[in-house]
């Protein structure tokens, strides 16, 4: 028994010290965060259920030619390590950097080192293109943004993304305001049918995104402050988006009682738009169609109505409305809203027109 503790005891003796002669580096798996950032992003979770593409390139070090390290990896969330990350398994360099360029949604982006271009793309209104902004100089000790998702340590290459594209939505409302105070008010009623709306604008063109290596580890995006960006194709007339049929069917009809005013009604709901200057002068000339019919009651026996017309030639160029925006920016919404009043009020201007005055009649006596 005492020969065999006395073995034993030599054996850990020397697997020790076989530990102490090894050198050991491990390897780290590359693994992406999108889940959640800092508050001071004001970011929203990346969902859960989607993917995003990753391409990527690793540097030796300085004077060394990039090595493609990821084409268009499919990034997803992986639920048993609880992570972001490639369906197969990537491990950081053991020496150098990793340049990371990731993307989502449609249209999608030709992605080379550097840059993300969009050629020609014809925006849908259900579009939504995504872009992030590109991780430079990451490697196994500098790939950590240490935050939580669900009480959950996450570490990984930041993915903050942005939206590429704008939206844009358009309500209306029926103001009758301007009877308050007025006798009667409460009898006046006005009911506003939406026959038909529509946004005119150009949605064919492209856009050239280039980051710059800041030259050291962390985040890059070239869009500092609002930018159009996008070029709309040349030669390409505008198009004419109508409003789904989920938003106002063939008709939407909103009833306003005097003195109130109705509560907005979305006739075109978040729509995506390519960014671009909406001024005539300068840019495609967005406008807005609508045409409406506007039926009138009195003590709740109806009487005219008409239709305003505002199509053709007589859309509404969207520079118009008094909101100060005179083109639509990446990553930005837009609501524009449609005010109907009532028409100025019928008045009378009453006078009693002079008395003409004529050569008084003479009769001389005698008359002889």
């Amino acid at each position: 028994m005492k020969k065999f503790l006395i073995i034993a005891a030599a054996a850990i003796v020397a697997a020790a010290a076989c530990t102490k002669s090894e050198t050991r580096t491990p390897d780290f798996e590359v693994r992406f965060q999108v889940a959640n950032y800092t508050p001071a992003t004001r970011a929203e979770a990346f969902d859960i259920n989607s993917t995003f593409s990753t391409s990527a390139w690793f540097h030796e070090n300085e004077t060394a030619a990039a090595q493609e390290f990821m084409d268009s990896e499919v990034i997803s969330w992986q639920s048993a390590s609880r992570s972001w990350a490639p369906s197969r398994v990537y491990f950081w360099p053991k020496t150098g950097w990793v340049n990371f360029f990731s993307q989502a949604g449609t249209p999608a982006a030709t992605i080379t080192e550097g840059q993300a271009a969009y050629s020609a793309k014809t925006i849908a209104i259900t579009d939504d293109a995504l872009l992030a902004s590109a991780a430079y100089r990451y490697n196994a000790n500098k790939n950590v943004y240490d935050i939580q998702y669900e009480s959950t340590d996450v570490q990984g290459v930041p993915t903050l993304f942005h939206h590429i594209l704008s939206k844009v939505t358009v309500q209306v409302r029926f103001d009758a305001s301007e009877l308050t105070g007025k006798a009667d008010a409460d009898k006046y009623k006005w009911n506003l049918v939406i026959d038909e709306a529509s946004l005119i604008y150009a949605n064919k063109g492209s856009l050239t995104v280039n980051f710059t290596d800041p030259a050291a580890t962390g985040q890059a995006w070239p869009y500092t402050t609002a930018t159009v960006g996008w070029v709309p194709t040349s030669g390409e007339a505008n198009v004419t988006e109508a409003a789904p049929a989920a938003n106002i069917g063939s008709t939407k009809t909103i009833t306003t009682v005097a003195p109130n005013v109705s509560d907005p009604n979305i006739l075109l709901d978040e729509i995506s738009v390519m960014p671009q200057d909406v001024t005539a002068a300068t840019g495609t000339d967005a406008k807005f169609a609508v045409k409406f019919t506007i039926t009138e009651f009195y003590d709740n026996v109806e009487g005219i109505h008409y239709t305003v017309d505002l199509t053709g030639t007589d859309a509404i160029p969207v520079s118009d409305f008094t909101n100060g925006v005179n083109a639509w920016n990446m990553n930005y919404k837009y609501t524009y809203t449609l005010t109907v009043k009532p028409n100025k009020t019928v008045t009378f201007d009453p006078a009693v027109a002079e008395w003409e005055s004529v050569t008084d009649p003479e009769y001389i006596y005698p008359n002889a």
